[in-house]
């Protein structure tokens, strides 16, 4: 998410890739343009106009793309290696960076996405065929010593120190990327750490896959009514049309199917009073990269041997330090004592949280319970805040139609931000069939696109596609992926669109009811937009520092600050209306909802927590923590005192943690809370003047949402706040300290 594509985080960022000669940089690039003008169907992995054709996305093409792409990067990288110091400029050096790889991104960032989106085994075997011709480019950058000798001589020249601090620093990035990436490592060293890197890209993709594949492979048909007691008519007509599809029940003898979807499973989990139910659906779960071929422990366990290698190799203590020294954090240690004071400030609280949980769970089963059963954890802790709160979370499902609530989340940031939202007419397409003008073409007939206008300028800053409900080809979870960046505009010219998607796995529309969102997807989708939101009004001088291309434990901040309208009054009333009769949400509803957002906080704190700590220990202390035992065990040994008391162990989380083994959360999971004490802080100032202050957001989008990577974070919040982060905002807001 820090970058406009996958590939350019991983090949640009850290790698220092190719800048090219004046001359032959406007050559190579201007003939590339031609050819793809000319032949836009030749190559529509990196066809450049706005909106591609998904529908020419075939994953034989996008072999055939990435090919040709990584020809034209190799062209590029060999015209720099041809320049003299004398003729080193910013333009044909630092600021080529982007242009050398811009059609290898944009390929690659289209087959990463399609992946997640429209998963299909001609699409894995294709990306699997390109891992090895992919990091062998990676590996070459950081080899090619005549590359890095002109891209330090470029560094070092007096015109440095001329540029705007937007250019010098991205220099000292470009520097940074390929001393970070072992550029002035050995032969030896260099071609062990190309062997690692390719491993790495193996084990890797292979983890998501399994992660994919069990989470598809598992599911639970009830034919017994009886069995679902206590869920929702609303989830039972979901889960009879998906048996249904699937060829099991009818209307006359209906079936429910139960799948892994959090909308499906999670409310099951949380609402069925059958408890061998329950328990089902809990071991389901823990399926998840844990069972037969698709056991991801050797697989972690591998990983983490590498990346500790890899971090030795470059000269660092461990992987966290790798990854953090150049982030707000500044170090691994520092990360991990982040994750051990704050879980120390919460423990006190979360001690006694065990105990009233514990005490109400006796008094429910008529007995004295010492340990929890795993899946009635959230079962009785939504039960114990229904009766605390006199609120069930499922009477704002009514009041949460998804049209709803996307115009109403527009209504919220066209004011605060001063932009303007419209749906742009859509089109999924087979193969062959031509797009109809004024159409822009989507890879599902779900998905929506939508444009976003200055209000003030009247420009297009950026379009977005929206992907809100499940199926099975789709990776779980919601994320946004920026697909490209606009170049720059100059002479005072806006930038060109951006483009991103916003997707996500949320509540389903059934055959006689719209989607009718829990007030968590209402919380998801918010969340996510704060991420479309910093990609869209990225506005910087270079394109490389453009949106959601910030330090790691940076970019979270947007959208967790805008989960904070999900809760309060102001916000609410933009999207909450009856989907029957048009009614706004009741102000006693509204109240209710507010008071149970900090149930059991404590709790909630030491479950983030328990995934920060598990991430830095892998990847500080794999080997004295970890190494020759069991994954399950080890991890249990490790955040037990953590945890609520279990009568059952499930499986690591690390074995299915696609954050931190295959996305950039590697080491960076503690981000998650970083950013959540600096959304928490940032709050305080629109909670003084006013949530739906135009002047407030106005503020936060100049100081934080267009400046993406153009100056540091620390620099950019103190922007907005005129301060340093109050450490401790997060919990002063749920009330756990004064």
């Amino acid at each position: 998410m820090t970058t406009k594509t996958i590939l350019i985080t991983a090949v640009c960022a850290l790698s220092g890739l190719s800048m090219l000669q004046a001359e032959e940089t406007a050559t190579a690039v201007a003939a590339a343009k031609q050819e793809l003008a000319e032949n836009k169907p030749a190559h529509p992995f990196y066809d450049m106009t706005l909106y591609p054709a998904w529908s020419q996305m075939s994953a034989k093409q996008g072999v055939e793309d990435t090919r040709a792409a990584l020809a034209l990067a190799r062209e590029r990288i060999e015209a720099i290696c041809r320049i003299q110091p004398t003729e080193a400029t910013f333009e044909n050096t630092f600021l080529a960076l982007n242009l050398a790889s811009e059609e290898l991104g944009r390929a690659q960032g289209f087959m990463h996405h399609l992946a997640a989106v429209m998963d299909s085994e001609e699409l894995r075997a294709a990306q699997e065929s390109l891992i090895p011709e992919l990091t062998a480019f990676d590996a070459s950058i950081v080899a090619n010593e005549r590359l890095w000798t002109v891209v330090k001589s470029a560094a070092a020249q007096p015109w440095v120190k001329e540029l705007s601090p937007a250019k010098q620093r991205f220099v000292q990035q470009t520097v940074d990327s390929f001393v970070d990436s072992g550029a002035d490592l050995s032969p030896e060293k260099k071609a062990r750490k190309a062997e690692i890197e390719r491993e790495l890209s193996e084990l890797t993709h292979k983890f998501g896959k399994n992660v994919l594949d069990s989470t598809n492979a598992w599911r639970l048909l009830i034919v017994d009514k009886a069995d679902l007691a206590g869920m929702t008519e609303d989830w039972l007509a979901k889960a009879q049309a998906d048996a249904q599809e699937r060829g099991f029940g009818s209307s006359e003898k209906p079936a429910w199917l139960i799948t892994l979807d959090y909308s499906s499973v999670g409310a099951v989990l949380r609402d069925c009073d059958v408890e061998s139910t329950r328990k089902m659906c809990w071991e389901g779960q823990c399926s998840i990269g844990a069972v037969g071929e698709w056991d991801n422990a050797p697989l972690v366990a591998r990983v983490m041997e590498l990346r500790r290698e890899l971090a030795e190799l470059l000269g660092f203590k461990t992987f966290a330090d790798m990854m953090t020294h150049r982030r707000m954090v500044g170090g691994g240690d520092n990360a991990m004592a982040f994750i051990d004071s704050l879980a120390e400030k919460v423990l006190p609280a979360f001690r006694e949280e065990c105990r009233q949980i514990l005490d109400y769970i006796s008094k429910c089963e008529g007995r004295e319970v010492m340990f929890i059963n795993p899946w009635d954890r959230r079962y009785y802790l939504n039960k114990m805040s229904q009766e605390m709160y006199k609120f069930d979370p499922e009477e704002l499902r009514p009041y949460h139609r998804a049209d709803n609530v996307v115009n109403g989340m527009f209504a919220i940031y066209s004011k605060l931000l001063d932009v303007s939202y419209s749906e742009v007419p859509s089109v999924c397409l087979k193969p062959g069939e031509t797009c109809p003008e004024g159409y822009a073409e989507v890879w599902h007939p779900e998905v929506k696109i939508f444009k976003v206008t200055d209000n003030k300028t009247g420009a297009h800053l950026g379009s977005f596609y929206m992907d809100l409900f499940p199926r099975s080809s789709k990776r779980a979870g919601a994320w946004v992926m920026p697909l490209n960046y606009g170049a720059a505009g100059s002479n005072g010219a806006p930038h060109a669109p951006h483009l991103a998607a916003l997707v996500g796995n949320l509540t389903s529309p059934t055959e006689d009811k719209p989607a009718l969102f829990s007030h968590y997807d209402v919380e998801t989708i918010f969340h996510e937009f704060g991420h479309m939101m910093h990609a869209m009004l990225g506005d910087t001088e270079l394109q490389a520092h453009c949106g959601t291309s910030v330090t790691w434990d940076f970019v979270e901040l947007p959208s967790q600050l805008f989960e904070n309208w999900t809760w309060y009054p102001e916000g609410i009333a933009q999207y909450a209306f009856h989907y029957e009769t048009g009614e706004p949400m009741p102000a006693e509803l509204v109240a209710k909802l507010q008071k149970s957002r900090y149930f059991m906080p404590a709790t909630d704190n030491m479950g983030q927590l328990c995934y920060g700590k598990l991430d830095l220990e892998m990847h500080m202390n794999y080997n004295e923590k970890f190494k020759g035992k069991s994954l399950d065990l080890a991890t249990n040994q490790l955040l037990d005192p953590w945890r609520l008391p279990m009568s059952m162990s499930a499986p690591s989380f690390m074995r299915h943690l696609t954050h931190c083994i295959t996305g950039g959360y590697a080491a960076g999971y503690y981000s998650y809370k970083w950013a959540e004490v600096l959304s928490a802080d940032a709050f305080t100032r629109f909670k003084k003047e006013g949530i739906m202050n135009p002047a407030t957001g106005a503020a936060f989008r100049e100081a934080v949402l267009s400046k993406g990577d153009s100056k540091g974070a620390a620099e950019v919040y103190r922007d907005f706040m005129g301060r340093d982060p109050n450490p401790d905002a997060l919990l002063e807001a749920q009330g756990l300290v004064k």
